[in-house]
C-alpha cells in the first residue's frame, strides 16, 4: 500500500475514532441524536469508499500507460490471427525461455529481453509444421535505460528506420548463410514511448514489440501486434 493511501486510511480511522468520542459526550448530555446519525453514517461512508478503492484490497493495478502485457491468444488481431491458423501455422504460446523463442536473433537484444520482467514480456512462436518458416514476436514495457541500449544496438545493425505510427520502426531483411545461403530471416522492431507502469522504478518507459519471421514479413506481425496493443496509431 501507498504512502498516500495509507495516511489516508489512518485519517479516516482517526477521524472515526474523534467523532465517536464526540458523540459519546453529545449523548451524555442528552443532545443531537439525529445529528450523531449522520455523523456516523458519513464516517462509515468515507471508510467504506477508502477500502473499495484500495488496490491492495481489490487486487488492481494503478498502471498510468493503462497497458498490459498480451497473452499470446490475444497478441494479434483476429484477422491476422486468423490468417496464420489458416495456413496452417500452430500457437506455440509463450517461449521466452533459453536463447530461442525470441522475437530476435540478436543476442545483445536478446539479453535485453531477458532482462525484462517475467510480468512485463511475451514471446509468441507460430511455426508451420514440417516446415523451416516460423515467426515469433516479443513484446516487452522496458525501462529508459533498456530502451537506450535497444536503439544503440539497431543503430549499428543494417536495419533501415522510419518515424512511423506515433513511433519508430526498424526492418532487418537478411540472408542467415550458417544456416543455408537459402534461408531468409526477417526482423522488424517497433519502439513507442508510454508512461511507466507503477511498478517500474523509471522515469521513463517504451513499449518494444519485435519479430523474427523465417520465410515471411516480420514488418506485418510487428505492426499488427502494435496496432491490437493500441500503441501503433495509424
Amino acid at each position: 500500500m501507498s504512502v498516500r493511501r495509507r495516511l489516508a486510511s489512518l485519517t479516516a480511522v482517526t477521524t472515526a475514532a474523534l467523532v465517536l468520542s464526540g458523540c459519546s459526550v453529545l449523548e451524555s448530555l442528552g443532545l443531537g441524536s439525529a445529528e450523531e446519525t449522520v455523523i456516523e453514517e458519513t464516517v462509515t461512508e468515507i471508510v467504506d469508499g477508502i477500502q473499495e478503492g484500495n488496490p491492495d484490497e481489490t487486487g488492481a493495478v494503478d498502471d498510468p500507460s493503462g497497458l498490459a502485457v498480451p497473452t499470446c491468444d490475444t497478441l494479434f488481431s483476429e484477422a491476422q490471427t486468423a490468417r496464420l491458423q489458416n495456413a496452417g501455422r500452430i500457437n506455440q504460446g509463450d517461449t521466452s525461455e533459453g536463447d530461442y523463442g525470441w522475437g530476435t536473433t540478436n543476442l545483445e537484444l536478446v539479453s535485453v529481453l531477458k532482462d525484462a520482467r517475467r510480468d512485463l514480456r511475451v514471446s509468441c512462436t507460430w511455426p508451420l509444421p514440417a516446415s523451416e518458416s516460423v515467426s515469433v514476436t516479443s513484446v516487452a514495457i522496458i525501462g529508459g535505460d533498456a530502451e537506450a541500449e535497444i536503439r544503440g544496438v539497431l543503430a549499428g545493425t543494417s536495419a533501415t528506420q522510419r518515424t512511423v505510427g506515433g513511433g519508430d520502426l526498424w526492418d532487418i531483411e537478411k540472408t542467415t548463410s550458417e544456416v543455408s545461403p537459402d534461408f531468409i530471416a526477417t526482423e522488424s522492431h517497433f519502439i513507442t514511448q508510454v508512461p511507466c507502469p507503477s511498478s517500474l522504478a523509471d522515469t521513463r518507459c517504451a513499449v518494444w514489440v519485435t519479430t523474427n519471421y523465417a520465410f515471411g514479413a516480420a514488418e506485418d506481425l510487428t505492426i499488427d501486434a502494435a496496432t491490437t496493443l493500441g500503441i501503433f496509431t495509424n
